[in-house]
């Protein structure tokens, strides 16, 4: 029996190949994959990569990520666990191998447990940063949001627990399904709701396992459509911390609002602050950073991108 479902959606872009491949070669795991084609068809570009898929389906199209990764858990093999890779990521050989001890072991001890780690960023077609990401990993029964959200760091090294890293037990991906109706910050969702489960618990190891591709083509996260992230954000306002509560929307909904050069969204969401907690002064900064370019921001962000040394970290062996 393979011991962990790898699910991965797709819309068919290119850099699939390179997620196909880099989950097919974990090392000292059994993986089944899964890639779930959010397209009325499967492309081309999937078909080519068949002889390396354990099972391909579609979701009729236009159904978004989480409609797929719900539908690629439920394709998932039997006594499995679950691993969520996005399309335009890819893993570092030993990432099942260095997560799956700590989960069999809080599992054991009878938590449902998500295990996340480190990544290497990159840039679209770039090569990663060479540092390991973020700075600050997640403390033991810390809330997702808090670690999320509040006085969030400037730059590359800020909190992150990326979906490419998450792995999780069948029964966690069962009990807590993706949040299909979400067009935006469905990860996030998903881990401030499983958080919520009774024995749940988040755990992020220290060493990257992943390699994360920031600024990818039709990224949605790219748009500064604050109106999305705001109705999100108020499924949450009264439930988390009023201190995490208006950093976030300093950061992100207040940030796409300035951006957008919206007054009525800036207006709403300083309405908003008002009846939370002043934001943090890392937060506040970040909101003003809306009146700059994200584009010129990813490339301050991501200057020196380019590993210096040490081969490709894609490859055990330093081969291709």
């Amino acid at each position: 029996m393979p011991d962990v479902s790898v699910v991965i959606p797709t819309t068919g872009r290119p850099s699939l190949a390179e997620a196909v491949a880099t989950a097919r070669a974990q090392q000292g795991v059994s993986v089944h994959l899964v890639v779930v084609c959010d397209l009325a068809e499967v492309p081309t570009g999937v078909t080519d990569l068949r002889d390396q898929i354990d099972e391909i389906v579609c979701t009729g199209g236009g159904r978004r990520g989480s409609y797929a990764r719900n539908l690629g858990v439920r394709h998932a093999a039997p006594g499995s666990h679950i691993a969520f890779l996005d399309d335009d990521d890819a893993w570092l050989p030993h990432k099942l191998v260095a997560q799956l001890p700590v989960l069999e072991r809080l599992a054991g001890e009878g938590w449902l447990p998500v295990v996340s780690s480190r990544t290497l960023q990159r840039k679209a077609g770039s090569s990663p940063l060479p540092t390991a990401v973020p700075t600050t990993l997640i403390a033991d029964g810390a809330l997702p949001e808090d670690y999320l959200f509040r006085r969030r760091h400037l730059g590359v090294g800020r909190q992150s627990l990326p979906t490419s890293t998450l792995l999780t037990t069948a029964d966690l991906a069962r009990q807590c399904p993706w949040d299909e109706t979400l067009p935006r910050h469905q990860d996030w969702d998903w881990l401030v709701r499983a958080a919520r489960i009774p024995r749940a618990k988040i755990v992020q190891i220290e060493e990257a396992t992943a390699i994360y591709t920031v600024g990818s083509p039709g990224s949605i996260s790219a748009s500064a459509d604050w109106r999305t992230s705001w109705d999100w954000a108020q499924r949450w306002e009264g439930v988390w911390a009023p201190e995490t509560f208006s950093d976030f929307i300093a950061a992100q909904t207040l940030r796409y609002a300035v951006q957008a050069r919206d007054r009525e969204g800036v207006r709403e969401m300083v309405r908003a602050i008002r009846r939370n907690r002043p934001p943090s002064a890392r937060n506040a900064v970040l909101a003003a950073l809306g009146l700059v370019p994200r584009s010129a921001l990813e490339r301050v962000a991501m200057r020196g991108s380019r590993t210096t040394g040490g081969g490709d970290p894609l490859q055990a062996d330093g081969t291709r």
